[in-house]
This record gives C-alpha cells, structure tokens and sequence, in this order.
C-alpha cells in the first residue's frame, strides 16, 4: 500500500510538473537594423527622352520618380511602325558587383486595334538597331537583350545582366493596323525587379 501511494505521488508531481511547462515562455532578445541606401539600379533617361514626338506640341514624355525608382512614359505613334529609340535607361550604379533585373507585365495594354503589337526592347549601351521585314518591319533576333510584349498580361523576361556600373536602354516599338480605330490612349503597367543572385527567380 505504501508503494502504491508513492507511485500515486510520483504520477502526480509529474502531471503537475507538465501543466507547469505548459504554461512557460521564453524570451530571447534580437535585434533588426535597417539602413536604406539608395538605389543601386535605377531608371535614367535616354538620348530620346523628352524629344520631339509626332503630332503638334508632343513630346516623349519621360518622367522619373524623385528617386528614379519609378518612371512613366508617355509616346504618341501612328500607323504602321513607329518606332522610339534610346527613350529610357536602367542603371546599375554600383560599381562592384553584377545586378540581374527582369520586367514583368503587371497590367496589359488593352483596347488597341486587333494585330497591334507595343514591344519593349532591351539593348547593350550603344548597340546598333537593325529592322527587318517589310510589312510590318521588326527589330532583328539577336541584336537585343530581352524584349517585353506589353500586350499579354503574363509576359515576364528573365534576367538581363547589368554589368557593374553600366546602363542598358529601353526602346519602344508599336504596330497600328492601317485602317484600324485606336483608342485614344491605352496604358500598360510594368514592374522592374532586380537582384544580386544569378540563380534565384524574384517571387
């Protein structure tokens, strides 16, 4: 008998001592810093920007953000090929290390007349542009780094190598079907997404 009560004892000490350490919490301290810099890879404008556009009075319009880590455009084209060379440049400001950017279609452009095309076109810093074809003529396979249909929702280029303080610049095709009714004007939204890594994708 007086084995069993101490049994009962041991098994109730143990149960008491679980509801205890259920109930404990520890804290341990840490410590986050943050310290903004500014932007390694950032927009520019190109040789183009703000230039004389078609049509009375108009410009391409090219506006950078305070910080140049926004940007928007603003062209006026006609139909057939209009074509806007050199209008926007991304800059890798650091000088020691490689960036790797992509541009992803955040919003399509709709509303443009059925067989239009509007294409944004990557090139090296001073690289030649060479169009080919006759009806409709478009930029030549292997003369730019990457190019962006602002027309499909899901269009996404994986990554343009930036070297250590260099540009790329930005060029703009758009195609309008002769005959067609274009809207006034469509908008298409693009987000620019850099890194460090060769080997991670952005999320």
């Amino acid at each position: 008998m007086r084995f069993d009560r101490r049994v009962l004892a041991l098994v109730a000490v143990a149960v008491f001592t679980s509801i205890v350490f259920a109930s404990v919490f520890v804290y341990y301290p840490a410590w986050v810093t943050v310290s903004p810099v500014q932007p390694p890879v950032y927009f520019a404008t190109g040789s183009n920007a703000n230039q004389q556009d078609l049509g009375p009075n108009n410009t391409i319009g090219v506006s950078l953000g305070p910080n140049s880590a926004s940007l928007a455009i603003t062209i006026h084209p006609t139909y057939q090929v209009s074509y806007y060379k050199d209008i926007v440049r991304i800059v890798n400001g650091d000088s020691s290390k490689v960036y790797y950017a992509y541009l992803r279609v955040y919003t399509a452009a709709t509303g443009l007349p059925d067989g239009s095309q509007l294409v944004l076109y990557v090139y090296s810093k001073g690289a030649s542009r060479s169009l080919s074809g006759y009806q409709p003529p478009t930029p030549v396979s292997g003369t730019y780094l990457a190019s962006l249909d602002l027309i499909t929702a899901t269009s996404q280029k994986f990554p343009i190598t930036i070297s250590a303080g260099s540009p790329v610049e930005i060029d703009l095709y758009v195609y309008i079907p002769e005959g067609s009714t274009p809207p006034a004007s469509v908008t298409a939204k693009l987000l620019l997404v850099y890194t460090t890594s060769s080997t991670e994708t952005p999320p």
